[in-house]
Order: C-alpha cells, then sequence, then structure tokens
C-alpha cells in the first residue's frame, strides 16, 4: 500500500524545533556569535518550509530529487558560514576577556595602587607605570615578581621601599590580581601591544571609570588636570646654574631617600634640580658607596615634552654619562634602579 503521509510534515517539524533551540541559543549566548544562531534559525524554517511544498506538489522520484538537492546546498553554505564565523568569534571572544582583564587591572590599580602612582600611571612618590620606557624594558616575569614580592630597600633590606602585594606573602591581592595589574602595566606600552597583536587599548584610560569614591573621583580629575607626567618641583628646590657651561649630577648615599640613595648637585649638597641654559653639559656619576649601581632615566614631563636618551647602567667609580641639552624644556629623571631617586632639569 502507498504511503500517503507527507513527510514534509516531519521536516517543517524539524526544522521549527531546530529554529527554536537556535534561538535560544542566541539570546543565551550558547552559540557565538548571536546573529550566527539566529542565521541558523532562519535557514532551518525556510529550508523545512520549501521542502514540505517540494513534497506536497511533486511526485515522489521529484520529491526524493529536491530533498536530496536541498540537503547538499544547506550543507554547503552552512560548514563555510561556520568556518568564516567561529574563528571570527573566537577572536572577539578573546578581545573581550582582554578587555575584561584591563578593566579589573584598572580597578585593583584605583584601589591599591594610585596613592604612589597615581590615578594616570604618571608616577607621584612612586615611579611611572604607564609608558614608562624602564619600565617597558621588564619582562612580564619582572612585573610579576616585583609586585608580588615588593622592592628591598639596598641600604637597609629589613625594610622595603613597596610592599609585597601577593597574599601569599601578606599582601592583599591573589595571583590573579598580579595578572590584571601586569597586563594594565603592559597595555601602555604601544610596541608591547603591537609586538603581541594586543588591543590598541591603554588600561590605564579604565581606572576613571573604576572609582566611586567622590574624593578620589577629584584627585583623579586633578591629576588628569595637572598632565601625565611627574609634577615639577617648587621653584624654591632648584638651583640657577644657568651662568655655567657644564655640570655635575652625583648619585649618592641619602639616608632621607627611601632608596638609601639620591641625586645631587656637584657643589650644592641636597639638591638634585637645577636650571641650566641650552648647550650646558650634563655629567652624571656614581659616588655612592659599596657596589650599589645606578642608572639615569629621562621622564615624560606633565610640564613639558624634554626627553633624553637613558643611560647605561653606572657603577661606583666608573665613568660617567654625559648628555648636552640645547632645547628649552623640562628634563625629569630618575634612577631606573632605584626610582625614588628623581631629579628635575629646566632648560631656559
Amino acid at each position: 500500500m502507498e504511503n500517503t503521509r507527507n513527510p514534509g510534515l516531519v521536516v517543517i517539524s524539524i526544522g521549527i524545533g531546530l529554529a527554536v533551540i537556535f534561538a535560544l541559543m542566541g539570546v543565551t549566548g550558547g552559540l557565538n556569535p548571536s546573529n550566527l544562531a539566529y542565521g541558523l534559525a532562519v535557514v532551518s524554517v525556510v529550508v523545512s518550509a520549501l521542502i514540505y511544498i517540494f513534497y506536497m506538489r511533486a511526485n515522489a522520484v521529484t520529491k526524493t530529487g529536491y530533498a536530496a538537492l536541498l540537503l547538499v546546498i544547506v550543507t554547503g553554505l552552512i560548514i563555510p558560514f561556520l568556518a568564516f564565523s567561529q574563528p571570527q568569534a573566537q577572536a572577539n571572544a578573546q578581545a573581550q576577556q582582554y578587555d575584561l582583564t584591563l578593566k579589573r587591572g584598572a580597578a585593583l590599580f584605583g584601589q591599591y595602587c594610585s596613592t604612589c602612582h597615581g590615578f594616570l600611571g604618571q608616577g607621584l612618590n612612586g615611579p611611572q607605570l604607564n609608558d614608562n620606557s624602564a619600565v617597558n624594558k621588564l619582562s612580564d616575569q619582572d612585573l610579576t615578581r616585583i609586585i608580588s614580592g615588593g622592592i628591598a630597600n639596598p641600604s637597609d633590606p629589613s625594610k622595603l621601599l613597596m610592599p609585597a602585594w601577593l597574599n601569599t606573602y601578606g599582601g592583599s591581592l591573589t595571583q590573579d590580581d598580579i595578572t590584571y595589574l601586569v597586563a594594565l602595566i603592559r597595555s601602555s606600552d604601544p610596541q608591547y601591544r603591537s609586538l603581541n597583536h594586543l588591543e590598541n587599548v591603554n588600561g590605564f584610560d579604565y581606572v576613571f571609570q573604576s572609582l566611586t569614591n567622590p574624593t578620589q573621583i577629584a584627585e583623579y580629575e586633578a591629576q588628569k588636570k595637572a598632565g601625565n607626567g611627574p609634577q615639577k618641583p617648587p621653584a624654591t628646590s632648584f638651583v640657577d646654574l644657568s651662568s655655567q657651561k657644564t655640570i655635575t649630577i652625583e648619585a649618592v648615599d641619602d639616608a632621607n631617600n627611601p632608596s638609601g640613595f639620591g641625586w645631587q648637585i656637584v657643589g650644592h649638597p641636597g639638591v638634585s634640580n637645577v636650571i641650566i641654559a641650552p648647550g650646558t653639559v650634563v655629567t652624571w656619576v656614581n659616588h655612592s658607596s659599596g657596589s650599589t649601581p645606578h642608572d639615569v632615566v629621562s621622564q615624560p614631563s606633565a610640564a613639558g615634552t624634554g626627553k633624553f636618551p637613558d643611560s647605561a647602567i653606572m657603577a661606583p667609580g666608573a665613568p660617567g654619562y654625559s648628555y648636552t641639552f640645547t632645547k628649552a624644556g623640562d628634563y625629569p629623571f630618575i634612577c631606573g634602579i632605584h626610582p625614588a631617586m628623581t631629579g628635575w632639569i629646566t632648560v631656559k
């Protein structure tokens, strides 16, 4: 006996069922991107409807032919669609995860690190972390180790210049928290972002949106208004040597500096800020005790754009580092090994 039941009814039932499943996956995020799920839902309905129509109007041979043809066409369309959509979905998911990592790092930075490093990462009584050339030279492992275990005071190893933040060492942060902070600092280095094919986003831009305390928000606005970079010391802290063609700045022992060392202008004890004229040759030397090395790292300035090349590491008694300043501007600098050692050169 001929089977008169229309298989198209079964097909359209299956198609509608699949459409509902795909639509639910799109709503719940079970299939990314969601427009892929909605597209598959539409395809399921349309194909099942066409098969139903063919079974209603054609003879048995034609029905079978149309069904096979539709199956081949739909399969041929869906497979490349999935092949192109899934890598993009994976890339979007990775970008979203990276963005979330930066936002978590920004929230932690605003809560725990901004007091010393500034809300913009510009550096206050701690070094600049936002695109600092000295910090950018460190590896991810170096940054993780420093944040986790802190920085010891070279002149008194029992004291720390920066506390250990990892909870294993008594700090307030987990290993994941440290990872978020390292990603935040790394995101401020354009070269690092380019080499690692990361989103062109500086995570420090997310710090503001993480703040809820009105006092912190006001401090952020004040620091942003002042500019990104170290703030110029008061005029009374400078010595005017604009009449000299050469000056020397030495690294010396300094019990008043958290690092145990400091910069000072030769002939002016305790002074590390100087005014010079264009064409002046400045030489840095290491006259600190023991075998402690130092180097000179130029800092971007909120008061200007002055920058000069960083020095190599200088051992005590070794030849110093000299640079001739030809352009007017402000040139703050630190020791990259002991960031609490700060100085400022203003060229008239």
